[in-house]
C-alpha cells in the first residue's frame, strides 16, 4: 500500500505539478497575511481619523461619541457573504430541479421540430421562477435578485438562440437583437429594482462589443455597433446615485466598479474605430476619464479594497508609461496613429464620442471633484494625453526618452507626497515607478554587455547593490518609524529596522 502511493507520487507528472502549485500558492498565501493585515489596521486607523475630525467640533459625552462611532461603522449593505451563500444556494438548487426535470423528459430522437420548442425552454424557465418568487416572496430582496437573475438570462438565451435557430440573420441585424437584449435589461433593473441584473447587463455590453466588432459588416451602417455606448451611459443613470448616497464602498459597488471597468474598456477597444488610426488617442482620453471617475465614486471608500476601479485606473497608466519608453513600442503606437486620414462615418461617430466623454470628464471634475474637494493627482491624471501628444509630435529617439522622464517625476512625485503624509502605499506605488523606469532603462543600455561578460555584470550588481541601500538610508532619514532605542530597553529589544 505504501510503495504503491509512493509510486503514485514519485511517478505523476502531473500529480507532482498539482501538488508543487499548490504548495506554492499556499505559501504565497500566508506571506500575503501579513501584508494584509497591515493594509487592514492601515484602513481602520485612516477610518477613525475620518471620525474623528468630523467630531472635533463637537463637545459630546463618551455614550455618544460611542453611538456615533457604532452608527458610522455599520454597514450599508450587512451580511454580504451570508446573502451570497444563500443566493448561490438558491441559485444552484433551481438550476438542479430543473435540469432534473429536463434529463427526465429529453427526448431520445432530437429533431429539428423539437429544437423549434427547445428554444423557448429558458425563457419559460425564467418565467416560472419569476412568477412564483413574486408571488410566494413578493418584498424578499433575495428571491427579486434570484427572479431577475434567471428572467434577464432566460429571455436573452431564448433570443440569441431563436434569432440563430429561425436563420433571421438574412433580415434583422445582429446589433439590434443586442440592442433589445440590453433594452430588456434596463427594463428589468428599473423594474426589479435588481443589482443583479445589472451586472449581467454589464457583461453583455462588454461581451456584445467585442463580437459585434467581428461580424459587423464594412457598410454604412458599420457605426450602428458604437450605439453601445449609449446603454453604457444609461446604466450609469441607475448607478451613479447609489454610489452618492452610500456611506461606504462596498462589496456590490467594487464588484460594479471591476464590471464597469471592463466594459468601458471594451467599448474604448473595439467600438470607437481604433484599427482606423484611434487606439492611441483613445488612450488618451478614457484612461483620464477613468482615474477621475474613482475619484469621484470610489474614494470614499474606507478600506483600500474597496477601491478597485481607482488601483486598475492607475496601473493601466502606469502601464502605459512603462510601455511607451521603450523605443519599438513607441515607434509601432506613433504609426498606429491616423487622426484624419481613412476618413468614415464611423470614424466620425467615434470622435462625437470621444468628445462625449471628454465633456463628461470636465463634468465629474467640476461637479464631483473640486465641489466635493477630492484630491487628484494631476501628473497622473496627465499622463495619458501627454503621452498621446508626444507620440504624435515627437520623433521615436526622443518621445520615448521624454515618457520615460515623465514617468520618473510621476515616482518621484508619489515618493516625496507618501513621505509627508506616512502614506505606504503611496511610498510603495512610487518607490515600484522609480525602481521599474531605472531598471528598465539600465537593462535597455547594458542588458547585452552583462551576457557573458562578468565584469560587467559584477559592476552591475555593486551598482544596484549601492543604490537600494542608499534608498533605504533616504528613506530611513525622511521618514522615522523606529530611532536608536533607549538604554534600559536594549536588554530586550530587538533588531533596529
Amino acid at each position: 500500500m505504501a510503495s504503491s502511493l509512493l509510486n503514485l507520487f514519485l511517478y505523476n507528472s502531473d500529480l507532482i505539478l498539482a501538488f508543487g502549485s499548490v504548495t506554492i500558492s499556499v505559501i504565497f498565501y500566508f506571506l500575503l497575511l501579513p501584508l494584509i493585515q497591515s493594509l487592514i489596521v492601515h484602513d481602520k486607523k485612516k477610518w477613525l481619523e475620518k471620525q474623528f475630525s468630523s467630531l472635533a467640533q463637537d463637545q459630546i459625552s463618551s455614550d455618544d461619541l460611542k453611538q456615533q462611532l457604532l452608527s458610522a461603522a455599520e454597514p450599508d449593505h450587512a451580511y454580504p457573504i451570508y446573502k451570497y451563500l444563500k443566493f448561490s444556494f438558491a441559485t444552484f438548487g433551481i438550476l438542479s430541479f430543473f435540469g432534473g426535470i429536463l434529463i427526465l423528459i429529453w427526448p431520445d430522437q432530437f429533431s429539428s421540430d423539437t429544437y423549434d420548442k427547445v428554444v423557448f425552454l429558458p425563457l419559460l424557465i425564467g418565467l416560472a421562477v419569476y412568477f412564483v418568487c413574486q408571488t410566494v416572496y413578493e418584498h424578499h430582496g433575495l428571491w427579486r435578485e434570484i427572479s431577475a437573475l434567471f428572467l434577464y438570462l432566460g429571455a436573452s438565451a431564448t433570443l440569441l438562440m431563436a434569432y440563430e435557430n429561425f436563420d433571421l440573420v438574412d433580415w434583422f441585424r445582429m446589433d439590434f437583437l443586442c440592442f433589445g437584449i440590453l433594452t430588456l435589461g434596463l427594463f428589468l433593473i428599473n423594474y426589479l429594482n435588481s443589482i443583479t441584473a445589472s451586472y449581467i447587463y454589464l457583461i453583455f455590453i462588454a461581451a456584445f462589443s467585442v463580437f459585434l466588432s467581428l461580424v459587423t459588416e464594412d457598410n454604412w451602417l458599420s457605426f450602428m455597433p458604437q450605439m453601445l455606448w449609449v446603454f453604457m451611459g444609461l446604466i450609469l443613470y441607475y448607478w451613479l446615485p447609489k454610489l452618492k448616497g452610500v456611506k461606504d464602498i462596498g462589496p456590490r459597488e467594487s464588484i460594479f466598479g471591476v464590471l464597469c471597468i471592463v466594459a468601458i474598456l471594451s467599448l474604448a477597444m473595439f467600438q470607437l474605430s481604433g484599427s482606423s488610426g484611434l487606439y492611441i488617442p483613445i488612450i488618451g482620453v478614457v484612461f483620464p476619464g477613468l482615474y477621475l471617475f474613482s475619484r469621484a465614486y470610489f474614494s470614499k471608500s474606507s478600506s483600500i479594497f474597496g477601491r478597485p476601479v481607482e488601483i486598475l485606473s492607475v496601473l493601466f497608466i502606469v502601464v502605459l508609461g512603462f510601455l511607451f519608453s521603450n523605443d519599438e513600442i513607441f515607434t509601432i503606437g506613433q504609426d498606429s496613429i491616423a487622426l484624419f486620414e481613412g476618413y468614415s462615418f464611423a470614424k466620425q461617430i467615434s470622435y462625437f464620442i470621444l468628445v462625449g466623454i471628454v465633456i463628461s470628464t470636465f463634468y465629474l471634475f467640476s461637479e464631483e471633484i473640486e465641489v466635493n474637494e477630492v484630491s487628484v493627482n494631476h501628473k497622473l491624471l496627465w499622463f495619458p494625453l501627454f503621452v498621446f501628444l508626444v507620440a504624435y509630435i515627437m520623433p521615436v529617439s526622443l518621445g520615448a526618452y521624454l515618457v520615460w522622464f515623465y514617468l520618473l517625476w510621476l515616482g518621484y512625485d508619489y515618493v516625496s507626497s507618501a513621505l509627508k503624509s506616512h502614506s505606504e502605499l503611496g511610498l510603495f506605488l512610487g518607490i515600484s515607478i522609480l525602481n521599474g523606469a531605472f531598471f528598465f532603462r539600465f537593462f535597455d543600455f547594458f542588458g547585452e554587455d552583462m551576457v557573458g561578460d562578468e565584469t560587467v555584470s559584477g559592476i552591475s550588481l555593486i551598482f544596484w547593490g549601492v543604490l537600494y541601500i542608499g534608498l533605504v538610508v533616504y528613506l530611513r532619514e525622511r521618514w522615522m518609524v523606529t530611532g536608536p532605542l533607549e538604554e534600559e530597553n536594549t536588554t530586550d529589544a530587538g533588531e533596529i529596522l
